[in-house]
């Protein structure tokens, strides 16, 4: 059995780029709940309430891929997040102009066919977490704690 180095550096890779977002976003919380509010997207959701879940989920992520225990929930989340995030930027990219990312750090400042790319490979290394994991489950790794 050996340990896969390749899981261990996409949770890794997962977990820092969550915890970067979260914490960004939390540190300019005023900020993130302005730029929300600006996108045509979330008009009928109260941004309110949007803002907490979206900072609790991406925190909440970082949780479950710490503990072996609940690191495939942890992949999935992060499978889908990074989907739903690259679907909206995408949608605000090629169907509206001037809309600000309420991403937040380095991550706001990128263009957004850079955002787009660089959420795109999130998202396919999220997936290719949740295979590898699926894999280790059948007893043909040894899982990492």
């Amino acid at each position: 059995m050996k340990i896969n180095y390749i899981q261990i550096a996409i949770v890794v890779l997962l977990c820092t780029l969550f915890m970067y977002a979260g914490i960004f976003k939390a540190m300019d919380y005023p900020l993130f709940l302005s730029d929300l509010s600006k996108s045509p997207l979330l008009v009928r959701y109260d941004k309110g309430m949007l803002a907490p879940v979206v900072l609790g989920t991406e925190f909440l992520i970082v949780l479950f891929l710490s503990f072996s225990v609940t690191r495939r929930t942890g992949l999935f989340l992060s499978f889908f997040v990074m989907l739903l995030f690259t679907f909206y930027l995408s949608t605000l990219y090629f169907f509206y102009t001037n809309i600000p990312c309420s991403c937040g750090g380095i991550l706001g400042k990128m263009s957004y066919p850079v955002h787009i790319t660089f959420n795109a490979v999130f998202t396919l290394m999220a997936a290719a977490g949740v295979l590898l994991n699926t894999y280790q489950d059948r007893g043909k790794a040894v899982p990492f704690n």
